[in-house]
This record gives C-alpha cells, sequence and structure tokens, in this order.
C-alpha cells in the first residue's frame, strides 16, 4: 500500500504530526515517555429507552498547574485537597460514550488512536473488552477535532477507517476551522501536531460527514448543541428518553473539582478561553437546573454523574 493516504497527507507527514500533537502535550508537562500499565474498559447503565456504554480509550496526565496556570499554587492546591486528589500531577480518563439506540449504534468521539500518547489508544481493546464489533457502529458524533477525540477514525497502519459503515456528523464550524488550508496560522506553534492530526484524519470521511450548523437533531432522542470555547466550534451531545435528559459533555468540562467549582478558571488547553468559562457556566446551570445526568471525556471513570448546585455554586456527584 502508499504511504499516500487518502487524504493527500502522507506518512512522514502524519508522524510529523502525532509527534507535534505529543509535543503539546510534553509542553503541559505530560510524562509521555513512560507507558501506563491500562486495561480496557467499559461500563454499561441505561438512560431512558437507550442503552450507554462507556468505553476506555486509556487516560492523560499532566501537572495540575495545567488546570488553570494563572491561579496561585496555593488555591488550587486548596482545592484539590479538600477534594483528596493529588496536588502535582493530574490523570485525565478517556470515557468514550456508545449509544444504543434500538438497532442503531452511535459513538460520541473516536478517541486517540495508537500515534498520539503510549498511554492511550485503548478504544479498540475496550470495543472488544465489551463484546461489542466495531463495524456495527453506523453513526459517529464528533465533539471536536483535538487528537483524543478523532485521532482514532483512522487505523494508524494502514490508513483504513477503524469504523468503516459509519456516517459522521460534526459542527460545521469547527470543521471549517481545522480544515481551512491557513489553519497553521490560526494556531500556535505548538498546536500545529493538533491541526496536521486532525486533517489527516477528517480528509478521508469527508464524503461521509454532515456538517452542522447550530443546535441539531440528529437523530430520535439525540441532539447536538454548540458549546464553543475549548475550540472555536465544539459541540456536546444531549440524550432524551422517557423524560430523562443526560449530556454527554465532550471537553466542556473536564475536572471534577476545578470545572463544577471554579468554572471562571482557564484551562490551559481551551483554545477560546473567556468562551470556554462562559459556556461552562452555561452549562452547569443547564444541567443543573434540568437535572440533566452527565458522561464527562475527561471526568473520573467511567465519568457518569449529574450536576449539583452547592453553596451558592456547583459540584460534581457521581454515579
Amino acid at each position: 500500500m502508499s504511504d499516500k493516504g487518502k487524504g493527500g497527507l502522507d506518512r512522514r507527514d502524519f508522524l510529523k504530526a502525532a509527534a507535534g500533537g505529543t509535543a503539546a502535550f510534553v509542553a503541559w508537562g505530560l510524562q509521555t515517555g513512560v507507558a501506563v500499565a491500562q486495561a480496557p474498559q467499559a461500563h454499561r447503565f441505561r438512560h431512558g429507552a437507550f442503552e450507554i456504554t462507556v468505553l476506555s480509550d486509556g487516560i492523560i496526565t499532566f501537572p495540575t498547574s495545567n488546570l488553570a496556570p494563572a491561579i496561585s499554587e496555593a488555591e488550587r492546591h486548596a482545592l484539590l485537597a479538600a477534594h483528596d486528589l493529588p496536588l502535582d500531577e493530574h490523570v485525565s480518563q478517556i470515557n468514550v460514550a456508545l449509544v444504543r439506540a434500538g438497532d442503531e449504534l452511535i459513538l460520541i468521539d473516536t478517541g486517540s488512536g495508537l500515534n498520539f500518547l503510549a498511554s492511550a489508544g485503548l478504544l479498540a481493546d475496550s470495543f472488544e473488552a465489551a463484546g461489542i464489533d466495531r463495524e456495527a457502529v453506523g453513526t459517529v458524533l464528533l465533539t471536536h477535532a483535538h487528537p483524543d477525540h478523532v485521532w482514532g477514525i483512522i487505523d494508524d497502519f494502514d490508513d483504513s477507517e477503524r469504523f468503516p459503515n459509519a456516517a459522521y456528523t460534526m459542527g460545521a464550524t469547527e470543521w471549517d476551522f481545522w480544515m481551512a488550508e491557513d489553519v497553521l496560522t490560526k494556531v500556535p506553534d505548538d498546536l500545529h501536531g493538533f491541526a496536521l492530526g486532525a486533517q489527516r484524519s477528517l480528509k478521508p470521511i469527508a464524503d461521509k460527514t454532515t456538517r452542522i450548523s447550530g443546535e441539531t437533531v440528529v437523530a430520535p432522542g439525540i441532539t447536538m448543541i454548540d458549546t464553543p470555547g475549548h475550540t472555536p466550534g465544539h459541540m456536546s451531545v444531549v440524550l432524551e428518553s422517557e423524560g430523562e435528559l443526560l449530556m454527554v459533555t465532550g471537553d466542556a468540562l473536564t475536572h471534577a473539582a476545578v470545572s463544577f467549582e471554579r468554572p471562571e478558571w482557564r484551562f490551559i488547553r481551551d483554545q477560546e478561553p473567556d468562551v470556554a468559562v462562559a459556556t461552562r457556566k452555561r452549562v452547569l446551570d443547564m444541567t443543573a437546573t434540568d437535572k440533566m445526568g452527565l458522561v464527562g471525556y475527561h471526568l473520573p471513570w467511567p465519568g457518569v454523574g449529574r450536576t449539583e448546585r452547592k453553596d451558592g455554586g456547583y459540584r460534581f456527584v457521581a454515579a
């Protein structure tokens, strides 16, 4: 097979992109040089008529300073200590939600593939552990195009699609941002690998991808909504069944203490920090007011819980 993929980036381009993506995380201080022992995992629960399986893609580890670089160490440590969390290093889960709606399987994001971090890339193994055939996935909804959400679209070895029978849906704003010819002029140097990797992953599925704008019903009871800030066109997914609501948040909420109790703190990888703050506050108000369940892509495994109001703010309550 030729090294030239369907999207026009050859394998050397992609390996450079992968290295660049990893470098961006090294800039956060990630321990990328040591593989972290992980096992494939699956967690099933029901939400009305939907069956949801959360599948692990592994973990990302980074210094807690990256949760809010502008906040003093003393203030960060105080919040973390109050929750008995490590003060120096944060382990961020990668929780991928798969929704069974009748005979349909709908995947929300695709994990990171094998060329991102040694501690990630377990999604295919987690599918196998759950006894689910990846070829049975008919729809993939993409919240945004960061590596741990879209680099799992294409197999890293033979350029085949990991979900060959799936049609894709993604926000038009997000697609247009990453697929722009001049995207490298729009992101800092440490995100060039992210951008090249996004193009390498998305180009092969261009003809299979519906790009949507604004709140859109993508399947009965399943709606994608705008939750921008982490990336310019980030979207989340709301499931409604039998009077129950649940939001799969993508990266709109990323930390069980910081995102809920200090939504105004600016996360190092939010591309539009002020917009991300406003989005977090809106999502917290919405999920608390409407008593929505949550599946958080980076919340503690399996990322399932809810938002509660507490002392004029919010807190995460695991299910």
